[in-house]
Protein backbone atom coordinates (compact mmCIF):
# COMPACT_ATOMS: atom_id res chain seq x y z
CA UNK A 1 0.00 0.00 0.00
CA UNK A 2 1.19 3.57 -0.87
CA UNK A 3 1.74 5.92 1.47
CA UNK A 4 1.44 9.28 1.80
CA UNK A 5 3.53 10.98 5.12
CA UNK A 6 3.48 11.12 8.52
CA UNK A 7 1.52 13.89 9.31
CA UNK A 8 -2.03 13.02 11.22
CA UNK A 9 -6.00 13.92 10.29
CA UNK A 10 -9.07 13.85 12.40
CA UNK A 11 -10.68 10.45 10.72
CA UNK A 12 -14.29 9.04 10.40
CA UNK A 13 -14.98 7.00 11.73
CA UNK A 14 -11.88 6.62 14.11
CA UNK A 15 -11.49 2.92 15.30
CA UNK A 16 -9.85 0.55 13.28
CA UNK A 17 -10.71 -2.32 15.27
CA UNK A 18 -14.09 -3.18 13.20
CA UNK A 19 -15.17 -5.23 11.37
CA UNK A 20 -11.25 -6.80 11.28
CA UNK A 21 -9.04 -6.16 13.97
CA UNK A 22 -5.67 -4.72 12.48
CA UNK A 23 -2.98 -6.38 14.39
CA UNK A 24 0.88 -5.85 14.54
CA UNK A 25 3.23 -8.41 14.29
CA UNK A 26 7.41 -7.15 14.87
CA UNK A 27 7.07 -3.52 12.93
CA UNK A 28 4.32 -4.26 10.09
CA UNK A 29 0.50 -3.54 10.70
CA UNK A 30 -1.33 -6.29 8.43
CA UNK A 31 -5.30 -6.15 7.17
CA UNK A 32 -7.73 -8.22 5.39
CA UNK A 33 -9.02 -7.09 2.72
CA UNK A 34 -11.12 -9.78 0.63
CA UNK A 35 -8.81 -12.59 -0.25
CA UNK A 36 -5.87 -10.63 0.24
CA UNK A 37 -2.96 -9.74 3.02
CA UNK A 38 -2.10 -6.39 3.53
CA UNK A 39 0.86 -5.41 5.10
CA UNK A 40 2.55 -2.33 5.60
CA UNK A 41 4.52 -0.28 8.64
CA UNK A 42 3.29 0.11 12.19
CA UNK A 43 3.46 3.65 11.85
CA UNK A 44 1.05 4.09 8.61
CA UNK A 45 -2.14 5.97 9.72
CA UNK A 46 -5.64 4.76 8.77
CA UNK A 47 -5.60 7.51 6.46
CA UNK A 48 -2.36 6.67 4.44
CA UNK A 49 -3.78 3.31 4.61
CA UNK A 50 -7.10 4.17 3.17
CA UNK A 51 -5.50 6.62 -0.24
CA UNK A 52 -3.21 2.93 -0.63
CA UNK A 53 -6.75 1.32 -0.89
CA UNK A 54 -8.04 3.86 -3.35
CA UNK A 55 -5.07 3.73 -5.55
CA UNK A 56 -4.93 -0.04 -5.60
CA UNK A 57 -8.97 -0.25 -6.24
CA UNK A 58 -8.59 2.27 -9.40
CA UNK A 59 -5.07 1.48 -10.35
CA UNK A 60 -2.09 3.48 -10.74
CA UNK A 61 -2.39 3.90 -14.73
CA UNK A 62 -5.54 5.86 -14.20
CA UNK A 63 -4.72 8.57 -11.71
CA UNK A 64 -1.42 8.75 -14.08
CA UNK A 65 -3.99 9.52 -17.19
CA UNK A 66 -5.97 12.09 -14.97
CA UNK A 67 -2.94 13.97 -14.09
CA UNK A 68 -2.37 14.63 -17.90
CA UNK A 69 -5.97 16.35 -18.35
CA UNK A 70 -6.95 20.45 -17.43
CA UNK A 71 -8.12 20.22 -13.24
CA UNK A 72 -11.62 21.44 -14.41
CA UNK A 73 -11.97 17.81 -16.85
CA UNK A 74 -10.01 15.53 -13.55
CA UNK A 75 -12.62 13.01 -12.29
CA UNK A 76 -13.24 14.39 -8.23
CA UNK A 77 -11.18 11.36 -6.78
CA UNK A 78 -8.37 13.13 -8.32
CA UNK A 79 -9.12 16.16 -7.22
CA UNK A 80 -10.23 15.65 -3.58
CA UNK A 81 -6.93 13.29 -3.47
CA UNK A 82 -4.74 16.69 -4.45
CA UNK A 83 -6.86 18.09 -1.80
CA UNK A 84 -5.74 15.95 0.76
CA UNK A 85 -1.87 15.87 -0.77
CA UNK A 86 -2.05 19.18 -0.50
CA UNK A 87 -3.13 19.77 3.08
CA UNK A 88 -0.46 16.90 4.07
CA UNK A 89 2.02 19.51 2.75
CA UNK A 90 1.05 22.20 5.07
CA UNK A 91 2.30 22.81 8.83
CA UNK A 92 -0.42 21.06 11.36
CA UNK A 93 -2.77 23.40 12.70
CA UNK A 94 -4.21 21.61 15.58
CA UNK A 95 -2.58 20.58 18.47
CA UNK A 96 -4.15 17.75 21.30
CA UNK A 97 -0.84 17.65 23.48
CA UNK A 98 -0.50 14.33 22.00
CA UNK A 99 0.09 14.73 18.13
CA UNK A 100 -0.44 18.00 15.66
CA UNK A 101 -3.12 17.39 13.08
CA UNK A 102 -4.99 19.56 10.37
CA UNK A 103 -8.68 20.54 10.20
CA UNK A 104 -10.27 18.23 8.30
CA UNK A 105 -11.55 20.27 4.90
CA UNK A 106 -14.68 18.85 2.63
CA UNK A 107 -12.92 17.96 -0.30
CA UNK A 108 -10.28 15.72 2.00
CA UNK A 109 -13.32 14.53 3.83
CA UNK A 110 -14.99 13.51 0.42
CA UNK A 111 -12.11 11.38 -0.35
CA UNK A 112 -11.27 9.69 3.05
CA UNK A 113 -15.11 8.63 3.05
CA UNK A 114 -15.16 7.57 -0.39
CA UNK A 115 -11.52 5.06 0.65
CA UNK A 116 -13.89 3.70 3.46
CA UNK A 117 -17.05 2.65 1.82
CA UNK A 118 -14.24 1.00 -0.76
CA UNK A 119 -12.35 -0.58 2.14
CA UNK A 120 -16.07 -2.06 3.55
CA UNK A 121 -17.52 -3.32 0.34
CA UNK A 122 -13.92 -5.06 -0.42
CA UNK A 123 -13.63 -6.97 2.93
CA UNK A 124 -15.43 -10.55 2.09
CA UNK A 125 -15.98 -9.58 -2.30
CA UNK A 126 -14.24 -7.99 -5.05
CA UNK A 127 -15.46 -4.63 -6.30
CA UNK A 128 -17.13 -6.13 -9.60
CA UNK A 129 -15.31 -4.64 -12.79
CA UNK A 130 -18.50 -2.49 -14.19
CA UNK A 131 -18.68 -0.24 -10.46
CA UNK A 132 -14.99 0.76 -11.20
CA UNK A 133 -15.57 1.56 -14.78
CA UNK A 134 -18.81 3.68 -13.54
CA UNK A 135 -16.38 5.63 -10.60
CA UNK A 136 -13.94 6.24 -13.26
CA UNK A 137 -15.86 7.45 -15.61
CA UNK A 138 -16.42 11.73 -15.61
CA UNK A 139 -19.91 12.06 -16.50
CA UNK A 140 -20.97 8.49 -14.57
CA UNK A 141 -19.00 8.90 -11.06
CA UNK A 142 -21.43 10.86 -9.40
CA UNK A 143 -24.78 7.89 -9.82
CA UNK A 144 -21.82 5.29 -8.79
CA UNK A 145 -20.05 7.13 -5.84
CA UNK A 146 -24.13 7.53 -4.42
CA UNK A 147 -24.48 3.77 -4.99
CA UNK A 148 -20.97 2.68 -3.19
CA UNK A 149 -21.81 5.28 -0.23
CA UNK A 150 -25.68 3.13 0.33
CA UNK A 151 -23.82 -0.12 -0.34
CA UNK A 152 -21.29 0.58 2.30
CA UNK A 153 -23.79 1.49 4.63
CA UNK A 154 -25.65 -1.54 4.42
CA UNK A 155 -22.40 -3.42 4.25
CA UNK A 156 -21.81 -1.84 7.66
CA UNK A 157 -24.90 -2.91 9.29
CA UNK A 158 -24.35 -6.53 8.79
CA UNK A 159 -25.54 -7.09 4.95
CA UNK A 160 -24.26 -8.66 1.76
CA UNK A 161 -23.66 -7.08 -1.29
CA UNK A 162 -25.16 -8.43 -4.52
CA UNK A 163 -24.28 -6.05 -7.19
CA UNK A 164 -26.52 -6.24 -10.77
CA UNK A 165 -24.70 -5.46 -14.17
CA UNK A 166 -27.08 -3.38 -16.15
CA UNK A 167 -25.24 -4.39 -19.13
CA UNK A 168 -26.05 -8.13 -18.37
CA UNK A 169 -29.52 -7.53 -16.28
CA UNK A 170 -32.44 -8.16 -18.00
CA UNK A 171 -35.50 -5.54 -17.79
CA UNK A 172 -35.96 -3.36 -15.05
CA UNK A 173 -34.33 -4.03 -11.57
CA UNK A 174 -32.24 -2.29 -8.56
CA UNK A 175 -28.72 -1.24 -8.48
CA UNK A 176 -28.31 -3.90 -5.86
CA UNK A 177 -29.85 -6.49 -3.69
CA UNK A 178 -28.77 -6.57 -0.09
CA UNK A 179 -28.80 -9.95 1.94
CA UNK A 180 -28.68 -9.76 5.98
CA UNK A 181 -25.94 -12.21 7.16
CA UNK A 182 -28.32 -13.16 9.98
CA UNK A 183 -31.93 -13.34 8.78
CA UNK A 184 -31.04 -13.94 5.27
CA UNK A 185 -33.99 -11.71 4.61
CA UNK A 186 -33.25 -9.62 1.19
CA UNK A 187 -34.30 -6.13 -0.23
CA UNK A 188 -33.99 -4.25 -3.33
CA UNK A 189 -31.78 -1.14 -3.38
CA UNK A 190 -32.16 1.76 -5.97
CA UNK A 191 -29.91 4.60 -5.64
CA UNK A 192 -30.41 8.07 -7.40
CA UNK A 193 -28.09 11.37 -6.88
CA UNK A 194 -29.33 14.62 -8.16
CA UNK A 195 -26.58 16.67 -10.58
CA UNK A 196 -26.22 20.24 -10.00
CA UNK A 197 -24.08 22.42 -12.23
CA UNK A 198 -20.68 23.53 -10.39
CA UNK A 199 -20.96 20.29 -8.19
CA UNK A 200 -18.72 17.16 -8.39
CA UNK A 201 -18.44 16.62 -12.04
CA UNK A 202 -20.74 18.86 -14.07
CA UNK A 203 -18.77 21.35 -15.40
CA UNK A 204 -20.96 24.97 -15.08
CA UNK A 205 -21.41 27.61 -13.07
CA UNK A 206 -22.92 27.04 -9.29
CA UNK A 207 -26.42 28.83 -9.72
CA UNK A 208 -27.87 29.78 -6.15
CA UNK A 209 -31.49 29.84 -7.44
CA UNK A 210 -31.54 26.28 -8.37
CA UNK A 211 -28.73 25.10 -5.73
CA UNK A 212 -31.28 24.95 -2.78
CA UNK A 213 -34.24 23.45 -4.42
CA UNK A 214 -35.56 20.25 -4.04
CA UNK A 215 -36.09 19.27 -7.31
CA UNK A 216 -35.81 15.52 -7.71
CA UNK A 217 -39.19 14.03 -8.03
CA UNK A 218 -38.29 13.26 -11.42
CA UNK A 219 -35.38 11.15 -9.98
CA UNK A 220 -38.14 9.17 -7.88
CA UNK A 221 -40.17 8.61 -10.67
CA UNK A 222 -37.10 6.99 -12.50
CA UNK A 223 -36.53 5.19 -8.78
CA UNK A 224 -39.90 3.52 -8.71
CA UNK A 225 -39.50 2.07 -12.03
CA UNK A 226 -36.58 -0.15 -10.98
CA UNK A 227 -38.91 -2.36 -8.31
CA UNK A 228 -37.86 -5.50 -8.26
CA UNK A 229 -40.38 -8.42 -8.86
CA UNK A 230 -40.93 -11.71 -6.44
CA UNK A 231 -42.44 -8.94 -3.71
CA UNK A 232 -38.81 -8.47 -2.61
CA UNK A 233 -38.77 -5.31 -0.11
CA UNK A 234 -37.91 -2.03 -2.53
CA UNK A 235 -35.32 0.83 -0.65
CA UNK A 236 -34.99 4.32 -2.79
CA UNK A 237 -32.26 6.19 -1.50
CA UNK A 238 -32.29 10.08 -3.50
CA UNK A 239 -29.67 12.38 -2.74
CA UNK A 240 -30.67 16.22 -3.40
CA UNK A 241 -26.91 16.95 -3.44
CA UNK A 242 -27.63 21.15 -1.98
CA UNK A 243 -24.81 23.05 -0.01
CA UNK A 244 -24.80 22.82 3.80
CA UNK A 245 -27.43 25.86 4.11
CA UNK A 246 -27.97 25.53 8.39
CA UNK A 247 -29.69 29.14 9.87
CA UNK A 248 -28.90 30.61 12.96
CA UNK A 249 -29.92 29.37 16.09
CA UNK A 250 -31.99 26.40 14.64
CA UNK A 251 -32.54 23.88 17.33
CA UNK A 252 -30.95 20.51 18.19
CA UNK A 253 -30.43 18.14 14.70
CA UNK A 254 -32.50 15.75 16.05
CA UNK A 255 -35.53 18.36 16.03
CA UNK A 256 -35.28 20.49 13.11
CA UNK A 257 -38.14 21.11 11.66
CA UNK A 258 -38.78 19.92 7.68
CA UNK A 259 -39.82 23.46 7.19
CA UNK A 260 -36.74 25.00 8.46
CA UNK A 261 -35.08 23.88 4.94
CA UNK A 262 -37.56 24.66 1.73
CA UNK A 263 -36.11 22.29 -0.28
CA UNK A 264 -36.59 19.16 2.44
CA UNK A 265 -40.33 20.86 2.34
CA UNK A 266 -40.55 21.00 -0.91
CA UNK A 267 -39.61 17.17 -1.77
CA UNK A 268 -42.21 15.69 1.07
CA UNK A 269 -45.04 17.87 -0.07
CA UNK A 270 -44.08 16.35 -3.27
CA UNK A 271 -44.22 12.94 -2.67
CA UNK A 272 -46.83 12.92 -0.42
CA UNK A 273 -48.99 14.70 -3.03
CA UNK A 274 -48.34 12.53 -5.44
CA UNK A 275 -49.17 8.78 -3.47
CA UNK A 276 -52.40 10.89 -2.58
CA UNK A 277 -53.06 11.21 -5.87
CA UNK A 278 -52.10 7.41 -7.45
CA UNK A 279 -55.09 5.30 -7.48
CA UNK A 280 -52.77 2.15 -6.69
CA UNK A 281 -49.81 1.34 -4.14
CA UNK A 282 -46.46 2.50 -4.71
CA UNK A 283 -44.11 -0.51 -5.06
CA UNK A 284 -41.18 0.88 -2.79
CA UNK A 285 -41.45 -0.24 0.94
CA UNK A 286 -39.86 3.30 1.80
CA UNK A 287 -37.99 6.23 0.26
CA UNK A 288 -34.99 7.57 2.07
CA UNK A 289 -33.79 11.05 1.29
CA UNK A 290 -29.95 12.02 1.79
CA UNK A 291 -27.66 15.12 1.78
CA UNK A 292 -23.75 14.92 2.00
CA UNK A 293 -22.99 18.35 1.93
CA UNK A 294 -19.27 18.36 2.26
Amino acid sequence: MNALGNAMLPLYPVPESKPFPAWSRAIRRFRIIWNKLCHSPQEQTFHQFLNGLVGKTLGQSWFEQQQLLPVKNRNAIVRWRTALLSLLRKPGDADDALSTGHTLTGPVKAYLCFGYDLYWLQLVNRLPESVIERLTDFQAFQGARYEVLIAAVFARAGFEIEWIDDTKAAGNHPEFIAKHNKTKRKVGVETKSRRRPGAVNYIRTVAPETHLKGDVLDLYEKAVQQAPGDRLPFLIFIDPNVPASFPKDVPAYSSIPVETFPWMAEIRDGLIAGWNASTKSSPESAVFVTNFAF
